[in-house]
Parts: structure tokens; sequence; C-alpha cells
């Protein structure tokens, strides 16, 4: 499995990420983001997790299959 590398992420930051990363699903993870004490700590940490699941999913190749689908969608709402 390759790791991503998330740049310019401040000390907190990249702890909530040590943190998220050492979670066994994804389940876990937001069970922590929802134990956290400000909302603006939660909502930077499910951006973070986000970003771990959508490079994650771009590295396997798992984006790929939803490409021609996003076009056609963006296709059809440039139309309306």
């Amino acid at each position: 499995m390759t790791m991503i590398t998330i740049t310019g992420l401040t000390h907190k930051q990249k702890a909530i990420m040590d943190i998220l990363w050492a979670c066994s699903s994804i389940e876990q993870a937001e069970l922590f983001i929802r134990s956290m004490p400000t909302r603006r700590d939660r909502c930077d940490a499910h951006t973070l997790m986000n970003i771990a699941v959508l490079e994650t999913l771009e590295q396997e190749g798992a984006l790929d299959a939803y490409e021609e689908r996003a076009v056609a969608a963006i296709d059809c709402a440039r139309l309306r």
C-alpha cells in the first residue's frame, strides 16, 4: 500500500491525521471526530479524512470508474 502525503498541514492537523490513520475503520474515525471539543476541530478533521479517503481511492485507481459518469453529470447540469 502506498502512503499518501498531504503537505502544508499545521502541527495540530498532523496530529489529527496521525490519529485518523490509526483508526481501524471509517466508523472509528467518525467517532473520534465527533468526540473533538470544538466545531472547527471537527470540521478540520472531517475535511482531512475526506482528503485522505479521496487520495487513497485515486491512488488505487478507484476514481477512474466514476470519471465518465461525472463528466456526463456535469454536461447535463450545463445544459439546464
